[in-house]
């Protein structure tokens, strides 16, 4: 539809008195425009409902919108309905989803779903009242209605025989447009999309919503609305993996993965739940269809799914372990199937993508949930047969960090398997560690940046074979050092996590040195603990439970604990180990910042070393520089997002020779 098509039924004045101008002006430019913007001095939410069936139309046309400005005039019910609004719009719930519930379907509530699903916008200008009463509808064709007069955006200011009031009209091709209605147009234009009214400030509506909770007294706490739009459980206890629930983020990922055919990518910061987040998807599957399939890189990050699974979800639920080393796996699972009980397959990637594992694969004929864990894994070659034959009905992705930066179009194939639809629709559902610390998702982090000296003679820089042995005595430093920074820090924390490698001699001696100089500083003896990877399922998890509760003081870990493993909540992070993988810096640091509930405003710490080349020859210096340049990088990316700032960050390292 288009505004051309309405303008010959238009005049260019309207009255109160004789006009029905919600019947010829609103409606019949809703039902023909994409936006809407208004600029009224007193708007009322329940005006919304004299024009409700209109405006569920408008909102299913791509792109459609409606911007409201007006002054901070509002009534104290419709200053709680729209903070709700907002509230809601973290949980990305389509229009439609919204008016299912009836909190946000009746009379003037109408205004917390069109804000939620992002269809409507209130700017308010805060200081003097607004008194410009002007507005326009647009179409995609850039054909335009606008508008002035004395009525506001109220039921009796747009209602016949309410009261009386006035609307000038403009429209393009109108031979006055151009001389004014591209004047009111371009008010509102730079009003709202631009912030530019005068001397006046204009702000989004819930920037000001501690003002307008001060002063109508309205209560801060949304949990409880918030709840209303959880999912509703019928197999999983989520509260027994969290007494908290799920928080807003991985709501807003499971129904989007929900309205999207069930197809899915969540790239979620290390920390934030995404195995519980899987859960919720595993269990809304389970309704309607019996089997969901789940595998993973390796076999103790799948002996975690099918632990949390054993723990969180109802028995109608049959548990099947598949990996090779379980030889039964294959019979076992053919077994459940042909009992026709609803079941949970946790696979690893080697046996899902084997022989044994796509024949049995087959028996499900593709009615099935696949959800793969750490789906960076599956840039493998491997994985190539799986992906052309198996065409699971829904699908979920999960990672902290899909690609490499620079290598985004090596992982395109798996974005178009997981989140694109038969129809072409796509959902990918991005939680970066940056965002999730600025809306407390994660703890914030202290940056504690240690400079180590290197100890080769002065004479000895300007050879350019010693670089390797340099940096092999920074290695050897670290370690060396960590064990008496993991003690000092043991004074003001409770549980230090210390990365150690890639053997597992070094976090023998690690722990040993620990215990040594603990010994010598305290007289009770402290409990410390390393994982490695040898450890049984049930010996690493008492260990890692232990240091969840404190008991473990310490925990010296090798790659075991990198990824996709339910690492407890820690509250420092030593890294003594380099690494040139972008994907791993943020996953170890991300195991650190995860909070023991949202209230939890604890602070975290990460610990990390530099090596300091100020004294070397400028071209030893530049070889140290292309050859060790991810030092920098990582270093500049932990500060940035630290407590202690990227300008520390870049100081330390300007002054040890890494200039940035």
């Amino acid at each position: 539809m288009s505004l051309g098509n309405i303008f010959h039924n238009l005049k260019t004045n309207y009255s109160s008195r004789v006009d029905d101008i919600l019947n010829d002006v609103y409606i019949p430019c809703f039902q023909n425009s994409s936006r809407y913007y208004r600029g009224t001095a007193y708007f009322r939410t329940s005006v919304l409902e004299l024009y409700r069936e209109s405006v569920l139309g408008f909102c299913k046309k791509d792109g459609a919108k409606i911007s409201i400005l007006t002054s901070t005039e509002v009534m104290p019910s419709d200053a709680e309905d729209i903070i709700l609004g907002y509230k809601l719009r973290d949980l990305e719930l389509s229009l439609e989803s919204l008016l299912l519930d009836e909190e946000t379907n009746i009379a003037a509530k109408f205004v917390c779903a069109l804000i939620a699903s992002k269809k409507l916008d209130i700017h308010v200008v805060k200081g003097p009242l607004y008194h410009d009463k002007v507005g326009f509808f647009s179409d995609d064709q850039n054909k335009c209605v606008a508008f002035t007069g004395s009525g506001n955006e109220t039921i009796p200011g747009i209602s016949k025989d309410k009261n009386f009031e006035r609307y000038v009209l403009s429209w393009s091709g109108h031979v006055g447009f151009s001389s004014y209605g591209e004047n009111w147009k371009r008010e509102l234009i730079d009003a709202i999309d631009h912030g530019i009214y005068a001397d006046a400030e204009i702000f989004r509506f819930d920037e000001l919503s501690d003002y307008f909770m001060q002063k109508f007294d309205i209560p801060t706490n949304t949990d409880e609305i918030i709840q209303l739009f959880q999912p509703d459980f019928m197999y999983f206890d989520y509260d027994l993996l969290s007494k908290n629930g799920p928080q807003p983020h991985q709501i807003q990922a499971f129904n989007g993965w929900r309205e999207n055919s069930m197809f899915g990518f969540f790239e979620h910061a290390t920390g934030t739940y995404k195995t519980a987040t899987g859960l919720m998807c595993a269990d809304s599957f389970l309704r309607d269809l019996d089997y969901v399939v789940i595998s993973t890189p390796r076999k103790i990050i799948s002996e975690n799914w099918g632990r949390l699974i054993g723990n969180c979800f109802s028995k109608e639920i049959s548990l099947i372990r598949c990996w090779s080393d379980y030889k039964d796996w294959h019979s076992e699972a053919i077994n459940t199937v042909n009992s026709g009980r609803k079941a949970i397959f946790v696979f690893v990637n080697d046996t899902l993508w084997s022989k044994q594992g796509l024949s049995f694969l087959k028996i499900l004929r593709d009615e099935f949930l696949l959800i793969a864990d750490e789906t960076h894994r599956w840039q493998d070659s491997r994985s190539e047969e799986f992906l052309d034959i198996i065409q699971p009905k829904a699908r979920l992705a999960l990672t902290a960090k899909l690609s490499e930066p620079g290598l985004e179009a090596d992982v395109e194939h798996l974005l178009d398997y997981f989140a694109v639809t038969k129809d072409g629709q796509i959902y990918y559902d991005n939680l970066d560690l940056s965002y999730a610390i600025r809306e407390g998702f994660l703890r914030e982090y202290h940056y504690d940046l240690v400079v180590l000296k290197p100890k080769i003679p002065l004479d000895e820089f300007s050879n350019p074979e010693i670089i390797s042995e340099v940096w092999s005595d920074f290695v050897e430093k670290k370690r060396a050092y960590s064990p008496h920074k993991i003690v000092e820090k043991l004074n003001d924390f409770n549980r230090v996590l210390a990365y150690t490698g890639p053997k597992i001699d070094h976090a023998v001696e690690m722990l040993e040195e620990t215990q040594r100089i603990w010994l010598l500083d305290n007289s009770m003896t402290g409990i410390f603990k390393k994982v490695t990877g040898n450890e049984n399922q049930k010996s690493r998890h008492r260990i890692i439970k232990q240091f969840n509760l404190g008991n473990v003081r310490s925990l010296v870990a090798i790659k075991v604990l990198d990824e996709g493993v339910s690492l407890p909540i820690s509250d420092v992070a030593i890294m003594t180990t380099s690494t040139t993988s972008h994907r791993q810096w943020i996953q170890r640091r991300g195991r650190v910042l995860r909070k023991e509930n949202p209230a939890d405003d604890s602070k975290a710490m990460i610990v990390d070393f530099i090596l300091d080349i100020s004294s070397f020859h400028d071209n030893i210096r530049q070889r140290f520089l292309d050859t060790y340049h991810s030092e920098t990088n990582r270093i500049l990316e932990f500060g940035g997002l630290s407590l202690s700032g990227i300008d520390q960050s870049r100081s330390i390292l300007h002054d040890c020779g890494w200039f940035v």
